[in-house]
């Protein structure tokens, strides 16, 4: 009997200790955020809730960084998905030159940068820089779903 209450305990022990170490996995969905410090290093931490992971990359910044007084971080610094996949904006966009020829932006998270993006890289490799142009309707954000 006595060992049978021995190996009873003994598993209980083993068990709790097993839970209160293990994480719930996080999943597909959840938050992205980072924080940072003036020596320009970055904490990343993730969460299914933003305001969670916002204040984990914040503490793990505080407690790691040589600055931690210079820590910031902020909603901007956060990044949701969903299924695995980012929701931010990812916006290019295509300038013409009067040849037809199209130079295409890098990525931007904002349309309008995506679009001056694009017309300073015609400007700096089209033949005829003058002539380049850019219409809003050459922009797209290539994170949307659809064709």
């Amino acid at each position: 009997m006595k060992r049978f209450f021995r190996q009873a305990i003994s598993l209980a022990l083993f068990c709790v200790s097993t839970v209160s170490v293990a994480q719930a996995p996080i999943g597909d969905n959840f938050w992205l955020c980072k924080a940072h410090d003036q020596a320009n290093k970055e904490w990343l931490a993730q969460s299914v809730y933003s305001i969670t992971a916002i204040n984990k990359a914040y503490d793990a910044c505080k407690k790691q960084s040589e600055y931690p007084e210079t820590c910031k971080t902020s909603k901007a610094d956060c990044e949701a998905f969903v299924d695995g996949r980012s929701t931010r904006p990812m916006w290019q966009c295509t300038a013409l030159d009067f040849s037809g020829a199209p130079w295409v932006s890098d990525i931007y998270t904002h349309r309008d940068d995506a679009a001056l993006g694009a017309k300073a890289y015609c400007m700096d490799n089209s033949g005829i820089p003058e002539t380049c142009y850019i219409n809003m309707i050459t922009c797209r954000n290539i994170n949307a779903a659809g064709p």
